[in-house]
């Protein structure tokens, strides 16, 4: 590729992303005024606290993206890393600038987001992301309008691995208030497959 083509994709790659912030953005706020807030049993249960994550979230600025002459937001999970089941109150946008992602709507399977892939969840949408369990992934974030983030339960095994789709787990947290549930980090060596998820060995011949 010559640098010319380096150049303009770097320079198309964050005006496509604002012009989608700036829809969404507009977007949410008529949303809003025209319907009241959500309430009762379909309202994001989450509550306001720190990062919650399973391992460590670490805030890394994503340098091919520039938002007024600085870097735009974003963060690195390294593998098998991911949030905690959370909603944004006005809503969040994300792309993945290197590795491989994990992004999970309740009710969904999962979702791998590979570079250049993006993702929008909308005000009050339960979700986690995170990275594969065999690659790291550097996002780019950005919350929009209202930045309160409300936190739900530790994401499972079951959901991770994209054996779920995160029902169960939201039914226990409301019935039991139990929010972390001490599972490890899941790291496997690129192109590993779980054990659970592992083909069953064929059977020996009748003798």
């Amino acid at each position: 590729m010559s640098n010319r083509a380096k150049t303009t994709g770097r320079v198309l790659l964050p005006v496509g992303l604002l012009l989608i912030l700036f829809v969404v953005s507009r977007s949410t706020g008529s949303a809003q005024a025209q319907a009241p807030q959500a309430s009762g049993p379909k309202a994001c249960p989450g509550e306001t606290m720190p990062v919650q994550a399973t391992g460590v979230y670490t805030p890394k600025p994503v340098p091919d993206i520039t938002v007024n002459g600085q870097p735009a937001p974003g963060a690195i999970w390294e593998a098998g890393m991911r949030s905690y089941w959370h909603c944004h109150a006005g809503g969040q946008v994300m792309m993945i600038d290197q590795g491989v992602g994990r992004i999970q709507v309740r009710g969904q399977r999962i979702q791998v987001l590979h570079k250049g892939d993006t993702h929008y969840a909308a005000p009050g949408l339960e979700h986690w992301h995170g990275a594969a369990p065999d690659q790291s992934a550097h996002f780019f974030q950005v919350s929009i309008g209202n930045t309160q983030t409300l936190w739900m339960e530790e994401v499972g095994r079951e959901d991770y691995m994209g054996y779920t789709d995160g029902s169960a787990s939201r039914a226990e947290f409301m019935k039991t208030g139990v929010r972390k549930k001490n599972e490890p980090v899941i790291s496997l060596a690129p192109g590993a497959m779980p054990a659970a998820a592992a083909p069953a060995p064929s059977a020996a011949p009748a003798r």
